[in-house]
């Protein structure tokens, strides 16, 4: 189940599309139980508009958390599904040595 959030953001279900095809390698990997994505805005330093992508991962024994920012959504949620990719193959690889 994903469950989508929006701060200081529309409402938009041409990146919840996105996203959800971005996390289908996830459910391949692993047992996932839920995925919580927040979508925000936020201004850096100088004052530049960055698009930021929050990501947790529930497992059945665990939770896995990443944020990104970066200049657009998909950016951010192409660089946050492939930081959780790796999180969890990492993590199945130690298990199972």
């Amino acid at each position: 189940m994903i469950h989508f959030n929006y701060v200081h953001v529309p409402t938009n279900k041409k990146l919840e599309k996105f996203t959800t095809e971005k996390l289908q390698v996830l459910h391949e990997e692993s047992k996932i139980r839920k995925i919580d994505i927040t979508y925000k805005k936020m201004f850096d330093i100088k004052n530049r508009t960055r698009e930021v992508a929050m990501i947790q991962v529930s497992l059945s024994d665990k939770n896995v958390f990443c944020e990104i920012e970066s200049l657009n959504f998909k950016k951010s949620v192409s660089i946050a599904v492939d930081t959780l990719m790796n999180e969890l193959v990492e993590e199945h690889n130690l298990l199972s040595a």
